[in-house]
């Protein structure tokens, strides 16, 4: 659907580079694609590329084909040492993104090592869970800290941006922390996790996917054609 659009408004130039950055986000690989072609995201010029956001989904892709049989590995050879893997993987791709952010900005933003520890923060809790048989039954705590953990969501939300926070690194602790302590201690009863589970929130959250497939190529496609805007 994207192609008539990008035949009408782009130039040859950006036309074939859009043509690039639609095969490479077949392969899963246009997080790759985008720093070899020097597109920081966030800059004014990364308003106009249409399919800019598909790296964050070769970045998961990338995750969903690596995990599984490193999973499958160390669950048949060092089963045991499973919790203390996935926690080390986590702390090891944590400390390459606080480095990589002030050294290597671009490369860190785009690159699955860099932004493992992100994915691996959910594979923690899942697997604390199913070896717990349960998350937390602290009432204390199930009734304080989700609403701590919607805090640290909107805090980011709000505040956070490209010239003052550098992403990966330790600021995103702050809305990872934040989802964790949302997934790990809401309860059926408590206050957060009914608004989350109020019919909007939920209808909203079954088309999330889809609203992030379409939104960047149409902000993109309508600056394009309204450069004055």
């Amino acid at each position: 659907i994207s192609l008539p659009f990008a035949w009408v408004y782009l130039f040859p130039s950006s036309l074939i580079s859009f043509s690039k950055s639609i095969i490479s986000s077949l392969g899963f690989a246009s997080n790759f694609y985008f720093h070899a072609s020097g597109q920081q995201y966030g800059a004014e010029d990364s308003l106009v590329v249409p399919f800019l956001h598909t790296w964050s989904l070769s970045v998961e892709e990338q995750f969903y084909i690596l995990f599984p049989p490193a999973l499958l590995v160390t669950f048949r050879y060092f089963r045991k040492y499973l919790g203390v893997l996935l926690i080390s993987s986590f702390f090891i791709s944590l400390l390459l993104a606080e480095w990589g952010s002030r050294n290597y900005p671009v490369f860190n933003f785009y690159v699955i090592p860099t932004r493992g520890w992100e994915l691996l923060a959910g594979s923690i809790l899942a697997y604390y869970e199913i070896q717990l048989g349960h998350r937390s039954k602290n009432k204390i705590l199930n009734f304080i800290l989700p609403s701590i953990g919607l805090f640290l969501i909107g805090y980011s939300v709000l505040f956070f941006n490209d010239e003052v926070v550098l992403h990966p690194s330790f600021h995103t602790l702050i809305p990872i922390k934040g989802v964790c302590l949302v997934i790990w201690f809401s309860q059926k009863h408590e206050i957060i996790t009914k608004m989350l589970s109020s019919r909007l929130l939920v209808g909203i959250g079954l088309i999330s996917y889809s609203l992030y497939l379409w939104h960047y190529p149409i902000f993109a496609f309508y600056r394009i054609a309204n450069p004055g805007e």
